[in-house]
This record gives C-alpha cells, structure tokens and sequence, in this order.
C-alpha cells in the first residue's frame, strides 16, 4: 500500500490520508472519548487523583482476581512488587493479554524490543482525551488547524522537488514531512506554513527547531502566529526550546508519552512539568526500585490503570527524570512535579569513572551559526561533537562549545569535532542528539552516577 500511495499525484494522496483520518474518527473520539475529556476539563486536580487512586485500586483487584501473570499484594501497595522489564512483556505477552483488544499498535522499537501494544476501548480514547485536554491549555479545538511534523512518511524520501507535506482534510491538518529538511528546501516548508497559518503546530522538536532556527537566522518572520507548539516523542532539548518560542512567538508546551501509555507528562502554562495521576500511576525510582525524594533523579516505573486489556504493572519507561524540590505550582493542575525529563537510559555520556552525564544540549546555548549539532561516543575516553555550521561559524565558536563541553565532561576525554552538511536522522524520522555507542551494561550500575 505506501509504493502504491507514493505513486499517487498529490490531490490523490490528500484524498487518501483524509480517507484514512475519517475511517479512525470513530476509534478515536467515540463515548469514551467525549467522557474523559468532559471529567479533565471539568474537575479539579484532587479530584482527578482521588479518582485515579479509586481505579487503580479496582483495576489491581480485578487483577489479583484474573491474571495468572502478576501477583498483587493484598493491600494493593504496588511498591511491593518487581519493576517490570519491556524483555518480560514482550516474552510474556500472552500471558499478560486479557481479552480482545480493541486496537493494536507497534512501537518504534527504538530500544531494539520493538512491542505490538494492544489497547481496550477506553484505553485508547482517553488517549486522545489527555491530547485535547492539553491543547485546550490555550483554548484549541477540533476542527482548527494544525500543522504535524512527525514521523509521517507522506512524501517518498527521494522526491527532490515540493510539495514535502500533505493536506488531511477531513481534520484540518497539515502533515509535513520529517525526511526533507535540508538547508535548500526549509524556505518551502515557511512558504507552506505562510499559507496555511496553522493555530496549533506539533511533532518532533528536532523537526521544528530547523524550522525555527531558518526563520532567527535569516531574521524572518511569520505571517502568522500559532496559539500553541506541542513537542513530544523526543526530548526538547533546551537550545531547541528557546528558538521556537522565539521564532513563532508562542509557548512550547512540552508533552512526554509512550506507546505502552504508561506515564503521562505535560508543562503547564507556567512553565512546571506535572505528571498526570489520572493517566496512570507514576513512581521515580532508583537503581535498586526505591521511590526516589524530591530534588533527586531516577527511572519512571508506571501502571497503566485503564487499559485492562493489556494490564502493565510496574512498567519500567526506562525514561530518566529529576524530581523537583518543589512540589507546589501556581497553576494548580496538581500531580508530581518534574525539573527535567533527561530522557533515555542511553541518552548519556559515561565518562572514564563511570559518571553519566546528561542534558548536554547546554552545550550550544549560546552558539550562534550552528543549525544542528550531536554529540557520539564509541569509546569511554572519546567523544564526537557533530556540527552542521553555517556561515558565520567560526573558530571563537568551536572554542566556546569545547568550553562548556570541557566544563561537564572534564579533562580526561577526548573531545573531537567533526562537521557534516547534514546529520542523518533515523529510519522513524526521529532525531537523537546523544549517540551511546558504548555498551552500559559492562559497568555495574551501582558504580554509576548522573551529573545533568
């Protein structure tokens, strides 16, 4: 079917992705879907969470009662029970399924387990109700128009020429390739964003900061301004944040998901990450599974409380996190609260004594005239940093991020530079900034320690 779509001009490939939209509407905002996101907008905080606690602790009887999987403590106390490894869902996936899923979707598999994840009705709705209760922040609706720049293959990658995009009709969006952002072809994507003058924008922030950091760097300005930019599926690096909401003059809202939706984070207006307790159960736990304390980092573990059908109890993300010290914010929309999403186990530099180093995205704060950067390691006392330069880069500027590198990473690796005119991006069309080419599992975990 995508050689076939690929054949198709352009009008025909409109009709077919918004043939396809219109046969999901009803999987996707049916009864369940207009319940939660009525319950989302119309309670308060505490009143979501005592909510969650009251399903959660149906969900885990139901459990104790049917799963020949799981053994749930009498008292429902989940932090009694082993953290569950993605290696253990995906060999014990039958055992784990409960019943007829209603909607079976594959993960990426960008830790090499990729997982076909089967959801319940309700499960897979409420999904989409947190996705509007989020946008809603800034009063979007169904039906306003929204540009996407994801991991949709709409445009075959070979093609040279515009169109890199294609029209969803029937929900008003426009779909942007993520494979064709090359320094010749940005001035389109700004010609096609002129014209449709979307009110909410999402996708990868690695796809969206090109097109912000196109639009500082030649100083121009939109014809339009969007209500709200959504990032997800990868982290938001700080550098990438601060040109969006420089070059569209709006928020960036940052939103942290997954497919087994097992953990739900979003920034509120005031700029605070809240884990959503009505989404599921969150804990942040450290190396041996204790709840970590305010102010401190660990992995996310969650329960998926709604989705009996695939019931996942414990789930380990593999998502690092720092809770933050302060629990309280202004805008009261309640649930834990984050300083930072890290991002993956691997999304790390070790160095020599075994330190893990994160959030090296600061790197570049303030590096002018780099379009895109990443930083490799292959060997524990060697590392790559990958530059897409443009004009006006100099060596004061290689000197200033060898700088801030020397400061995190220290003296004793090797830190080497290397300049591309493009930095490939994967076969999902994501982007990852760290490359951890070093094989973790050879230091012992308890020797290791986080620097962000």
């Amino acid at each position: 079917m995508t050689a076939l779509y690929h054949k198709l001009p352009g009008f025909l490939k409109a009709v077919a992705v918004s043939l396809a939209a219109q046969s999901k509407k009803k999987k996707k905002y049916g009864r369940y879907f207009d319940e939660y996101f009525s319950f989302l907008c119309s309670t308060t905080a505490d009143e979501r969470a005592e909510q969650a606690n009251r399903e959660l602790q149906v969900f885990l009887n139901q459990l104790r009662e049917s799963s020949t999987f799981y053994y749930i403590p009498s008292d429902g106390d989940v932090r009694k029970m082993p953290i569950l490894e993605k290696l253990d869902v995906v060999k014990n996936a039958q055992r784990i399924l409960n019943g007829n899923p209603f909607m079976v979707v594959k993960s990426s598999g960008t830790t090499g387990q990729p997982l076909a994840m089967p959801y319940n009705e309700r499960a897979f709705q409420k999904e989409y109700a947190f996705w509007w209760y989020l946008r809603s922040y800034e009063q979007i609706k169904r039906g306003d128009r929204i540009a996407t720049f994801a991991g949709h293959q709409v445009v075959h990658v070979d093609d040279k020429r515009p169109p890199f995009w294609v029209m969803n009709y029937f929900e008003n969006q426009l779909i942007f390739s993520s494979y064709h952002f090359s320094a010749s072809n940005l001035k389109h994507y700004v010609k096609a964003l002129n014209s449709f003058k979307p009110r909410f924008i999402h996708g990868y922030p690695s796809s969206i900061y090109l097109i912000a950091h196109y639009l500082l760097e030649n100083n121009i300005q939109l014809d339009f301004r969007p209500s709200m930019v959504m990032t997800a599926s990868e982290t938001t690096l700080a550098f990438q944040k601060k040109a969006i909401e420089q070059a569209f003059q709006c928020k960036n809202y940052i939103w942290y998901g997954n497919t087994e939706y097992c953990g739900h984070i979003t920034e509120c207006p005031q700029g605070r990450l809240h884990a959503q307790p009505y989404h599921s159960h969150i804990r942040v736990v450290d190396h041996d599974g204790r709840d970590v304390a305010p102010g401190q980092e660990g992995t996310l573990v969650a329960t998926n409380f709604t989705n009996s059908v695939f019931p996942l109890v414990n789930y380990n993300t593999k998502d690092v996190v720092r809770l933050s010290l302060d629990q309280t914010c202004a805008c009261e929309k309640g649930g834990m609260l984050f300083d930072t999403i890290v991002g993956r186990v691997e999304d790390y530099i070790i160095l020599p004594d075994l330190t893990r180093v994160g959030r090296l995205d600061h790197l570049f704060k303030n590096a002018k005239h780099v379009r895109n950067a990443q930083v490799e390691q292959n060997d524990i006392r060697h590392v790559i940093v990958r530059v897409e330069k443009e004009a006006g880069y100099t060596q004061a500027v290689e000197k200033a991020i060898l700088h801030e590198a020397r400061n995190r990473l220290g003296k004793e690796i090797d830190i080497v530079f290397e300049y591309v005119s493009e930095i490939p991006k994967e076969q999902n069309g994501k982007f990852k900034f760290i490359v951890q080419n070093i094989d973790t599992s050879q230091f012992s975990t308890a020797a290791q320690h986080s620097v962000v």
